[in-house]
């Protein structure tokens, strides 16, 4: 299914995760089916992805480090979730010992390596709360950090759901762009439409309609009003979802910070004329592609967040933007630089493969200036120290 030439372009696929695939395909055509014949991309997106034991983020997939389809920060260095800690040794430093909760916590690393650095300052919250909507992952990462910290794993609570009432700490890295989007097009002097994908002799293919809700054209007729330079056949994407996520996190926090950390643009960039095809990424074997079709279940699927969007929307539920930079200032604002001079130099490989990877976090043609951090707080007034250095929102 999708584009049979981009499948030479990939090594060989291993039979169980094509398998997997097959019956991805297989809920695939249900749907379709089920509702007259196609459906609309984000619910293609939800049930590639996130279909209970057969979507890519709840299946047999590889999906993180150097044998997945990509590398999340937390895994290339520990020095990105010891940043994350000091941020939150700052925030605790106010409201005491309190809890955090992380959002699709991946494969655990991140949870290990910011209570690893947290016990180091015997500042170990009352509870570190998962919330991943994966249970193929969970078991991961419940595995992992028994193996690894089996000392602090008292401390870890994985959710079924998010909590009514939180105080305290949220994180979420690479969770924004996993989110389900609309693949739009907008139009000057016609009525907008959207992707929708459909079967055609046996293939998934992609074919434009009508808008699929009310929610959705207001969403792009107020695009359109702030970037007037979006010209006729503009394609793009929009994340219902993300206003509804938010807000059920606005009216959980009673008091405390919100991190987010992912691959984005400011509104105005996201639909500079640059971006007229889109801004959706896909991963397949750390090889990245235009053919979201390709593998159903199989490969990654992503899109870059939109942090006009994300600010506007927590302002709405009375969270104010505490900061917003590039991860690279986040990171050189929680010390980045007293960890590196702590390095050993005394193993020079070893020495070489960490600045290595730290390069990585921090270089603008890597991670350092494509990925941005965004910091939402309610009750908490303090100058965080990830935000010393800002960037316009």
């Amino acid at each position: 299914m999708g584009d049979i030439k981009n499948i030479n372009r990939f090594p060989p696929v291993d039979r169980l995760a094509l398998v997997n695939s097959m019956d991805v395909g297989l809920l695939l055509s249900e749907a379709i089916a089920r509702q007259g014949g196609r459906i609309s991309f984000d619910q293609y997106m939800e049930i590639a992805m996130f279909a209970p034991g057969r979507g890519y983020y709840d299946s047999v997939n590889r999906i993180f480090g150097d044998d997945g389809d990509f590398t999340t920060a937390p895994e290339m260095s520990s020095f990105f979730g010891r940043c994350i800690a000091r941020q939150i040794l700052q925030v605790m430093g106010e409201m005491g010992q309190t809890n955090i909760l992380e959002f699709g916590a991946g494969s655990g690393i991140l949870a290990q390596t910011i209570l690893t650095e947290l016990a180091k300052h015997d500042r170990l919250p009352q509870n570190y709360y998962i919330y991943d909507i994966s249970p193929s992952l969970g078991k991961r990462q419940f595995d992992r950090l028994k193996a690894n910290v089996p000392h602090l794993l008292e401390k870890i609570v994985w959710l079924n759901d998010i909590p009514k009432n939180f105080s305290g700490i949220m994180i979420a890295n690479e969770v924004l762009d996993a989110m389900p989007v609309h693949r739009v097009v907008f139009h000057r002097n016609l009525p907008h439409e959207e992707a929708y994908v459909t079967l055609k002799n046996g293939m998934l293919m992609l074919e434009d309609g009508p808008l699929s809700s009310t929610s959705l054209k207001n969403e792009m007729e107020k695009i359109m009003q702030a970037c007037p330079e979006i010209k006729d056949g503009y394609r793009s994407e929009v994340n219902l979802g993300l206003r509804s996520w938010i807000k059920r996190i606005g009216q959980t926090l009673e008091k405390g910070l919100v991190l987010l950390i992912d691959y984005g643009y400011t509104r105005r960039e996201y639909y500079q004329p640059i971006h007229h095809q889109g801004n959706l990424m896909c991963y397949f074997q750390h090889k990245a592609h235009a053919d979201p079709l390709l593998y159903p279940g199989m490969q990654d699927v992503t899109c870059h967040v939109d942090f006009t969007l994300v600010a506007e929307a927590f302002q709405e539920q009375g969270l104010k933007v505490a900061g917003y930079t590039n991860q690279s200032f986040f990171l050189a604002g929680c010390g980045l630089e007293d960890m590196y001079h702590e390095l050993d130099t005394s193993d020079e490989q070893k020495y070489r493969d960490e600045t290595s990877r730290l390069e990585k976090l921090i270089m603008p043609e890597a991670m350092g200036e494509t990925f941005k951090v965004i910091g939402l707080t309610k009750g908490y007034d303090e100058k965080l120290i990830g935000f010393q250095s800002q960037i316009d929102y």
